[in-house]
């Protein structure tokens, strides 16, 4: 049975072979979303920020226009963070034997998003450090302070996007550049916050349309404006305007909660901390000399799988049955969802895309499909291996 939420089919070897039926059809537009970035217009009631060395408010970036490719020069001071994004509400491991509640544990720890960002003054690069997004490993993410958006360099740094203001939550969320409208966003100061990474901390509080966000923020000498650069991006998921206010001068949130208005919530917590002096100006170039404008969505893929055979077949204990059937994982919303098994992120598919994975062993699963920004989700189901004669809820048969 086929329902609205997902199809998962339990296939024959023989399914291998359906190579044409790999590949995703092409995804339409978000609802939400315009292809071509349109200068953004900057509410009246929230002013630019000006850092203390002066000079004019900073330009919103337009996804269809390169920018000039910025040179070499000395080593720079700055920090360098390490992040890990959390879901608080991450789907529940399945207990009970035979289930591996240390194989499933090994798996999420495996698949946590992490982030090594480097800031200066007025320049961030964020490194997508693991296999927990839509986006491939060691892709990075690069801003300035003169500039309102950002620029995406895939892992080689041979080419790279240019991100209008508001494009964060698609690239992220879908793997595309698409431009989400901005809404108006007010900043609540709550007070002082609890310790962090032995740093006093100060608590804020952003509203937008799109969610609700909450920092904890510390103070770094010589740090200048690279903590607003995390936070534009963090705004930026929250389709709030960047010139938003949250963090002052040598400033950095090192907590950060989104609550999403839907559904769902991600944290951001900073795990460490590091003072540099040999920050490379090439490495934090904005974008780097020869790196290839180009335009549009990421190349499409079917799916990815993200943990590894031994890892998949270890999720329950016991031997594989060698004639056990193949799993395959359709998705058919218009989304990309991850695929969690037992509370394992196991894949990524594609709209339209289907995944085969090496047989399971025999046995109950738990199958949830979560975005990943986890704003949508549905109820966990139920799948048998090998497949009952008749179809399950969860789509197998």
């Amino acid at each position: 049975m086929r329902t609205a939420a997902l199809l998962l089919l339990i296939a024959m070897g023989a399914c291998k072979n359906e190579a044409p039926k790999d590949t995703p059809k092409p995804a339409l537009a978000s609802p939400q979303a315009s292809a071509e970035p349109a200068p953004i217009a900057m509410p009246l009631a929230l002013s630019a920020r000006i850092s203390p060395e002066g000079g004019p408010p900073p330009t919103p970036m337009r996804g269809d226009v390169a920018l000039e490719a910025e040179g070499f020069g000395k080593d720079l001071t700055g920090y360098t963070i390490n992040v890990v994004l959390r879901l608080p509400d991450a789907p529940a491991v399945t207990t009970g034997a035979p289930v591996s509640t240390q194989a499933i544990d090994a798996v999420r720890k495996a698949n946590e998003p992490r982030f090594t960002i480097d800031l200066t003054a007025n320049r961030m690069r964020m490194q997508l450090t693991s296999h927990g997004f839509l986006l491939a490993r060691d892709s990075e993410l690069r801003s300035r302070s003169d500039r309102f958006g950002h620029v995406f360099l895939t892992p080689d740094l041979a080419s790279y996007r240019v991100l209008a203001p508001g494009a964060l939550r698609s690239l992220f969320g879908e793997r595309r550049a698409d431009v989400s409208p901005l809404s108006p966003a007010d900043v609540k100061i709550i007070g002082d916050g609890p310790m962090r990474l032995g740093y006093h901390t100060r608590k804020a509080e952003v509203n937008s349309r799109a969610g609700k966000g909450s920092f904890e923020i510390v103070r770094l000498p010589e740090l200048g404006d690279g903590g607003a650069l995390f936070v534009r991006a963090l705004l930026d998921l929250m389709n709030a305007p960047p010139q938003v206010s949250v963090v002052g001068w040598d400033e950095l949130p090192v907590h950060a909660e989104l609550h999403w208005s839907t559904r769902g919530a991600l944290f951001f917590e900073v795990t460490s901390i590091t003072k540099r002096i040999d920050l490379s100006s090439t490495a934090m170039a904005v974008p780097p000399s020869g790196a290839t404008f180009v335009m549009g969505a990421l190349p499409p893929l079917p799916g990815e799988l993200r943990t590894e055979q031994k890892d998949l077949s270890s999720l329950h204990t016991g031997a594989i049955d060698p004639t056990a059937s193949s799993l395959v994982l359709v998705n058919v919303h218009d989304t990309p969802r991850f695929a969690w098994i037992d509370g394992a992120p196991i894949a990524w598919v594609a709209p339209e895309g289907r995944l085969e994975l090496s047989p399971l062993q025999r046995g109950r699963y738990m199958l949830e499909w979560r975005t990943f920004l986890d704003d949508a989700g549905e109820a966990p189901k139920p799948f048998t291996v090998p497949a009952s004669p008749q179809p399950a809820d969860a789509g197998a048969h």
